[in-house]
């Protein structure tokens, strides 16, 4: 939602660029729980803003206290693990918890101090409730009734609760993502923090059927999305148009993961490789290469965790 990035703009414009990915994570609470009843949205909202602000405050925390990349990955996964558990729980749809991974493996790989770090988690608090009140503006002209049930409790207890569907799924998240970092790590790649969020992509699905398509359409989609984002990246946009790019790309992407995975990729690859310029002076050919090799590789290390464990419905069917 083109509201939700107020944050975001105003953060780039002011030459506060260091601060746009932690200001873009609070803004994605608007993705979460789109078709709801405002009285279910309200607290699904309330939730995911404070679970990326949580994620982004332990991810600006790490890179602060100097963690090194055995740690970072070891975070990252267990974050991974929580946010499949937690999502699934209390059935928030998509984008379920792929964002928390996003936004914690982010921030836990951006140098900042210990003031940049409390920043950070000031404008992604801000974010969020922007995102939020964006998010619930419709309330004040389309009144429903109170009496809508919400059963998050009996959803986490059954979670948790053996034997579960749930807890396997995240077991299968959180140890496929540990072992997309630290092969990333070991291999000496540029982004492995892409890597990890590539595993986590594709482990969102809850069988193999979906975990398969969902790896397909991620590869294709990012060789897509690097392509655009390469040409973007090319014609050294200044700051206003740049900005202007990555409100699109990041609206089109709210628009189209829901809908079509390939699709959404060709917008959030884009938008990730114009995000990682603004930081520092990207090398165009090497940003875009490691992008494409981090995701591939990524994303099928997920396919063996799902290979590995499938779960319910692991036959290849037709979807």
């Amino acid at each position: 939602m083109t509201g939700a990035n107020i944050v975001l703009a105003a953060v780039v414009l002011t030459g506060h660029t260091a601060l746009a990915p932690a200001a873009a994570f609070g803004g994605m609470t608007a993705v979460h729980g789109r078709f709801e009843p405002y009285a279910v949205r309200s607290r699904l909202l309330a939730a995911v803003g404070a679970g990326l602000v949580l994620c982004v405050a332990l991810g600006s925390a790490a890179a602060a206290a100097g963690w090194g990349p055995v740690p970072v990955t070891v975070l990252v996964a267990v974050v991974a693990a929580l946010a499949k558990l937690l999502t699934d729980a209390v059935s928030a749809g998509p984008p379920g918890g792929l964002i928390f991974v996003f936004a914690v493996a982010t921030t836990a790989v951006l140098p900042v101090s210990w003031a940049q770090a409390g920043a950070q988690i000031g404008i992604a608090a801000l974010a969020a409730v922007v995102a939020w009140c964006v998010g619930m503006v419709g309330w004040l002209f389309f009144r429903e009734p109170a009496d809508k049930q919400i059963s998050w409790r009996e959803g986490l207890r059954s979670a948790v609760r053996l034997p579960s569907h749930e807890l396997p799924r995240a077991t299968k998240v959180g140890a496929g993502v540990l072992a997309a970092g630290l092969l990333a790590h070991f291999l000496d790649l540029g982004h492995p923090y892409w890597t990890m969020i590539a595993a986590a992509a594709v482990l969102q699905s809850t069988h193999l059927n979906h975990t398969l398509h969902r790896t397909v359409q991620r590869m294709l989609g990012t060789l897509a999305g690097v392509v655009l984002g390469g040409l973007l990246l090319a014609a050294h946009l200044p700051t206003p148009a740049k900005l202007a790019c990555i409100v699109i790309a990041l609206l089109c992407g709210e628009l189209t993961v829901i809908r079509n995975y390939a699709l959404a990729m060709l917008f959030i690859t884009p938008l990730t490789l114009l995000l990682s310029s603004l930081l520092t002076p990207p090398d165009v050919l090497g940003l875009a290469s490691d992008r494409l090799l981090d995701t591939v590789l990524g994303a099928l290390v997920g396919l063996v965790a799902a290979v590995v464990r499938p779960g319910r419905g692991y036959h290849l069917a037709t979807a």
